[in-house]
């Protein structure tokens, strides 16, 4: 049934693209991968995964489909599948889409949706690769206006856990949402909002019902002040018992010519919502060194209070100083601690070099690390913008709650660019964490140091084709990126990577 859909929406497509081809475009991507997770039997694994984006446009009206596709040698593995499709029809005042489509209310504290562009997921236990994001499936319709906004939507979040070839379907989207928000703007620089959603689960009678109130405010001297609290109907409105379900979110940031500064507070008690589809803030600092990434501390829904404080400082001549302190505290079975200090310093010697480091001092006995203490140093040469160099070298050390001996971890990276077409590197990562050193096939523990090595070439073929190959092995780990993180595995072996815009 669902490939008759699926060529049936195709050429539905192609026969609208009729009356003008320059109204059809696309993007693809092919990703072949030779090799496995180290520590399988099967090291010659050949598996090949497939993403083709079609977009149709005329006038006020858009159609767009996602085909997916994933072939291994073990069959029961192997999906075809149209994965999303839309029809949306949008003018100055109304935005309508039918189908597929991303949606938040508020900050999303109650829902969010979102999709990581180019990121291909594969889960341990399910060994399927597929695109990680999470939608909507349904209908929702936006109106505004010179001073109002409003939202209505209906539709089943998506449940990126299970992998396109689950059956039966209803698995990947086990609740309803429905829910209504407004916003209106009292002046041009504050606006006050609301929300209703109800919510209903497979398997589990009745409906949860929520309210949202949220403001925004942008005052005098630069300060813009924002906040957003969300509660059960069925509990008290502000009294924030431990029994109730709520999450109370608002910050303060400050800018004036060269220097910012943020203060971000969160409070969310039993507030993860059905499948897990709302996504609070997490008010901690994201990275993008990877040995920070990596060790990213993931929001606890159930139970979890703190702060953000950041601020920055851009300096004549291009050098930058940022720093940031983050704490945060849960309390589940016990009451476990996160806190975190970052300083990070840019300077620019020159109109071709650039220096930076960082150093970085964190605490999270949730995950058991103690005295975590990271550090790092980057620099890059520009020739004449013809090539360009990159080394990435950094350094983190900490102790398990249940391990006598310090982990470390070790990262470096080089990095050589022939503008603006080639880019061909090399990275490099050790390791002692034990978690990462024992062998599971063992119960015997194992106290060698694990290491990675592996190299990238991407070759810009044209304005629309990047080719992109892998060899070696690669770490995986949890990859954080605009607040959403995920696992990736552990590979060894080759990876190529085609992208084409159409």
């Amino acid at each position: 049934m669902k490939h008759r859909i699926l060529f049936i929406s195709i050429g539905f497509l192609f026969s609208c693209a009729g009356k003008s081809m320059a109204q059809i475009y696309g993007d693809n991507t092919f990703e072949f991968q030779y090799g496995n997770l180290p520590y399988k039997k099967n090291r010659n694994l050949t598996t090949s995964y497939d993403q083709l984006n079609l977009f149709y446009d005329q006038n006020n009206i858009s159609l767009f489909g996602r085909i997916e596709q994933f072939m291994t040698p073990i069959r029961k593995r192997n999906y075809f599948d149209l994965t999303q499709k839309r029809v949306e029809y949008q003018d100055k005042q109304f935005d309508i889409r039918i189908g597929n489509f991303y949606e938040t209310i508020g900050r999303g504290l109650l829902l969010r949706s979102y999709e990581i562009p180019g990121s291909v997921y594969e889960d341990d236990f399910y060994r399927t690769r597929y695109a990680f994001y999470r939608d909507l499936e349904g209908v929702t319709i936006d109106y505004k206006n010179s001073w109002m906004e409003t939202k209505v939507l209906r539709g089943r979040p998506l449940y990126n856990i299970y992998p396109p070839d689950i059956k039966p379907d209803s698995l990947r989207r086990p609740d309803l949402t429905e829910a209504v928000q407004s916003n209106f703007y009292l002046t041009q620089d504050v606006s006050i909002g609301g929300a209703i959603m109800r919510s209903h689960s497979d398997g589990v009678p009745g409906y949860h019902d929520f309210g949202d109130l949220m403001f925004d405010a942008n005052l005098p001297m630069q300060f813009q002040l924002f906040g957003e609290y969300t509660f059960d109907t069925k509990g008290k409105f502000s009294s924030f018992r431990k029994k109730d379900s709520y999450a109370l979110y608002t910050g303060l940031n400050y800018y004036h010519d060269s220097f910012g500064l943020s203060l971000e507070y969160k409070n969310y008690n039993k507030f993860r919502l059905g499948s897990g589809y709302n996504d609070p803030p997490s008010l901690i600092k994201e990275h993008t060194y990877p040995v920070l990434n990596r060790s990213t501390h993931v929001l606890e829904t159930s139970n979890e209070t703190g702060f953000q404080f950041e601020f920055y400082y851009n300096f004549d001549g291009g050098h930058s100083i940022t720093g940031n302190y983050t704490t945060a505290t849960n309390k589940v079975s016990n009451t476990f601690h996160y806190w975190e200090y970052f300083l990070e310093g840019s300077y620019k010697v020159n109109e071709y070099l650039t220096l930076k480091s960082f150093a970085d001092y964190a605490q999270d006995e949730l995950k058991g690390e103690k005295h975590r203490f990271s550090a790092g140093f980057t620099t890059e040469k520009n020739f004449n913008y013809e090539w360009n160099i990159i080394l990435d070298l950094e350094y983190q050390t900490f102790r398990r709650s249940f391990d006598p001996n310090r982990a470390e971890n070790y990262y470096g990276s080089l990095s050589v660019t022939s503008i603006p077409n080639i880019t061909v590197s090399a990275v490099f990562e050790a390791s002692t964490d034990v978690q990462l050193t024992d062998d599971p096939r063992t119960a015997a523990i194992e106290t060698k140091t694990r290491t990675w090595l592996g190299g990238n070439i991407r070759y810009k073929i044209s304005q629309s084709n990047t080719l992109d190959v892998f060899a070696g092995k690669r770490r995986g780990g949890p990859a954080c990126t605009s607040g959403i993180c995920y696992e990736i595995l552990d590979f060894e072996g080759v990876e190529v990577r085609f992208s084409t815009r159409f």
